[in-house]
């Protein structure tokens, strides 16, 4: 498609992206196949960490259409900057914007025109459908945003008073739903610096500067995307803070405007916004408590393991120490036997010693025997010599030794005869 220029350019689309590589295509290809194309899309990427930047990049080659334009921050510089540049750039006789993990239906920019036109309207937003990361309808899984959004568009409804609902809670839901003409920007001019409520702020203002605004109730053209890494998710509990700092910034703005309904209206803001605060604190604390659980329960694993470990030990000592005991009362039994056999043996000792005593007295008295026996032999032995060299023994042994001759021829044996 040829690039539009100039006069050509009837709506500027501002498109933020920051790390929405999973869905940036998706929301550039829903703004290129609009039934109306006189418009122009300048996508700014706000110096993502994530494929962003490439996915844009291939998405503009793949298509070719003059009408895209891309831009890329060196450093981060946040949502309302963002669009504020894209707003700085813009062209068209209207200005819309559209997140990069939003949808348009392809009736989005005809329809909104169309009413436009028709009413004179200044500033116009629709309904939504409610869409999950995959890109698929999520209101059953939401079902607290949706009871929360259905009771403000019912409020809307009731009266067709687009501050009260606003005052009651921001019913736009987000700037990927804002659709203004371009007085509307001259006049009220750029996004505040503000992270989660610069959208509901700038609808505020824009109904301050006395602007028509509408609500398309039951015109559902834009696919509002829920997931786990929404910037109103982000912290919520900062992002209540911000909510209530700024509604309560407005009260004396507002002073003029008030009448008993949107006084209500502002009372259950600020009371469901002290209701979240606590729910959220909650929260946050539970959070809290289950990262730290989160890090604690290794660190119990690890003690129950030392316990265990402690436990084991100290039977091991337990047991060690009943085997210890055992010996000891082992030791005190061979104690005991020794003891015993000792006093035995002193006992034995002493016998022994009396034994030596008696044997050393039976000795002596041995040897007393002993040393008579000799003496007697001794005498015996002077007397057989004196008895032998005595003149009568030779004398009778000279007698006999004849007939003991005979006698031992007798019994046939040789006589030996003793000197």
């Amino acid at each position: 498609m040829a690039q539009v220029t100039g006069g050509d350019i009837k709506v500027s689309i501002i498109m933020p992206a920051f790390n929405h590589a999973q869905w940036v295509a998706q929301a550039i290809e829903s703004v290129l196949v609009q039934s109306f194309g006189a418009f122009e899309l300048i996508v700014i990427d706000d110096a993502s960490s994530d494929a962003t930047w490439d996915v844009i990049q291939a998405v503009r080659h793949a298509r070719a259409d003059g009408r895209l334009q891309c831009i890329r921050h060196a450093s981060n510089q946040g949502a309302p900057a963002t669009i504020n540049e894209g707003l700085r750039h813009a062209q068209g006789e209207y200005l819309a914007i559209i997140n990069s993990d939003d949808v348009w239906d392809e009736q989005r920019l005809a329809r909104l025109l169309s009413v436009a036109a028709a009413e004179n309207q200044d500033f116009l937003c629709t309904d939504v459908t409610l869409l999950d990361a995959a890109s698929q309808p999520s209101a059953a899984q939401e079902p607290h945003w949706m009871a929360w959004f259905e009771a403000l568009k019912q409020d809307y409804a009731a009266h067709a008073d687009l501050l009260t609902t606003l005052l009651r809670g921001n019913f736009l839901i987000t700037t990927s739903n804002f659709f203004f003409h371009r007085r509307v920007y001259a006049q009220v001019g750029e996004f505040a610096e503000l992270r989660y409520v610069h959208d509901y702020d700038y609808a505020l203002r824009v109904w301050d500067a006395g602007f028509a605004m509408r609500f398309l109730a039951g015109d559902a053209l834009l696919g509002y995307r829920l997931h786990g890494t929404n910037t109103i998710r982000e912290k919520p509990l900062a992002a209540i803070e911000e909510n209530t700092r700024l509604l309560l910034g407005w009260l004396p703005c507002l002073e003029t405007a008030w009448n008993a309904q949107r006084l209500q209206a502002v009372q259950a803001q600020l009371q469901g916004l002290y209701r979240y605060t606590g729910e959220e604190w909650l929260t946050a604390v539970h959070l809290r408590l289950v990262a730290k659980e989160q890090e604690l329960l290794p660190l119990i694993a690890d003690r129950d393991g030392w316990i265990a470990e402690r436990d084991a030990l100290i039977q091991q000592l337990q047991q060690h120490l009943a085997q210890y005991q055992q010996w000891l009362h082992e030791r005190d039994g061979w104690i005991a036997e020794r003891d015993d056999l000792i006093q035995q043996q002193g006992a034995l000792l002493t016998e022994r010693e009396l034994w030596v005593r008696q044997r050393d007295q039976w000795i002596d008295e041995r040897n007393g025997w002993i040393a008579e026996r000799d003496s007697l032999i001794r005498q015996l032995q002077q007397q057989q010599f004196e008895l032998r060299n005595s003149r009568a023994f030779r004398l009778g042994e000279s007698v006999l030794s004849p007939l003991r001759y005979l006698r031992q021829l007798v019994k046939g044996s040789t006589l030996c005869l003793k000197n």
